[in-house]
């Protein structure tokens, strides 16, 4: 009887020492410092928030452009997101957020992209950080940077943002997918958020320590398989948006109506004020015959709405092309709800 008590006492104490040798064999080369009492690169939540907008270099099917809005707002207290949107087809969204993995708490970053109705969700792992350069790496959680890398640094007032795939493991090695440098212009929005939701916090938001058993890369290319599911994340709202249009004005479908969301005015009454244009949060091109759209994943909040209608395909929106004008263009979006909000587009730009 003793000897079976002994075995027991053997048996529990190997357990543990298994789970503490598994834990410890686990962890990934950071190359920074062990802090116990901060998680590696936390710093990289109080860089984040904003509006940032610059151009983007892309070797994708979506191609290169000279602005792209960028509106990071905390979703939670351990959470960060931007939702952006290029057409009902396309979207590009991301999300730093803090997770258990393999025994440690780690910043994961979840990508989700949609193009000509092909979607995939990617997730990255932070696995090097240089706090003196505030520079900060993330890859893929299988095949680290083999497979795909995201870096990240900042100076003074602007962001960095280079990434690198093997184009879904066609190229031997990763190859230069997109470079998109931004300038911040508005922390306001961001502030708010963070006093309402208590962020930053060091506080897991998903366990994904077998969230990548038997992949060859942390990619998912059905949303039913996702860990951690866009319907499942937290604090936005959506605007079910109603298009009308001045029936003195004939629109096409080949025509193309922008939708822009700001969070200062535009205009002055009749005056056109251009350096609020980097005040944009999201903006969505449509086609000409588009009557009701519903814009997902806005932050909460107060914006100011409009529409430009381009005829001749150059997206500037100039003389003699339509927008929207009448009525005080403001719009209250709430967390977890659906905003409804009537447009009109009744001007011809002088």
């Amino acid at each position: 009887m003793k000897r079976k008590h002994l075995y027991i006492k053997l048996f529990i104490f190997s357990v543990i020492l298994g789970i503490t040798f598994t834990c410890k064999s686990q962890q990934n080369i950071i190359t920074e410092s062990e802090d116990t009492k901060t998680i590696t690169g936390f710093s990289l939540f109080n860089k984040l928030p904003g509006i940032w907008c610059g151009p983007v270099k892309s070797s994708t099917p979506a191609g290169s452009f000279d602005k792209w809005f960028v509106d990071l707002r905390p979703v939670s207290n351990n959470q960060i997101s931007q939702f952006s949107l290029l057409d009902a087809n396309t979207i590009n969204n991301y999300s730093f957020f803090i997770i258990d993995y393999l025994c440690e708490q780690r910043i994961a970053l979840r990508t989700e992209g949609c193009f000509a109705n092909s979607c995939c969700i990617t997730y990255e792992i932070l696995d090097s950080v240089n706090e003196t350069e505030t520079f900060y790496r993330f890859s893929d959680f299988v095949g680290g940077t083999n497979r795909a890398y995201t870096e990240i640094s900042f100076i003074d007032n602007t962001m960095q943002m280079d990434v690198y795939t093997n184009k879904f493991n066609e190229k031997s090695k990763p190859v230069f997918h997109s470079s998109w440098k931004a300038k911040k212009y508005d922390s306001e929005q961001a502030r708010i958020s963070s006093k309402i939701l208590d962020y930053p916090k060091e506080i897991p938001v998903i366990d994904l320590s077998n969230s990548f058993n038997n992949m060859n890369e942390s990619v998912f290319f059905e949303f039913n398989t996702d860990p951690y599911k866009s319907k499942d994340q937290p604090y936005t709202g959506k605007i079910n948006l109603k298009i009308n249009i001045d029936s003195n004005f004939n629109i096409k479908k080949d025509d193309e109506i922008e939708v822009l969301l700001t969070v200062k005015p535009l205009f002055d009454g009749l005056k056109y004020i251009k350096s609020n244009l980097n005040y944009a949060s999201k903006s969505v091109y449509l086609t000409g015959n588009t009557n009701e759209f519903i814009i997902n994943d806005v932050h909460p909040g107060k914006y100011y709405i409009y529409a430009f209608v381009d005829l001749n395909g150059d997206k500037l929106h100039t003389s003699g092309e339509y927008m929207s004008s009448k009525g005080i263009p403001e719009i209250i979006v709430d967390p977890e709800n659906e905003t409804k909000y009537e447009i009109l587009i009744d001007m011809q730009i002088p």
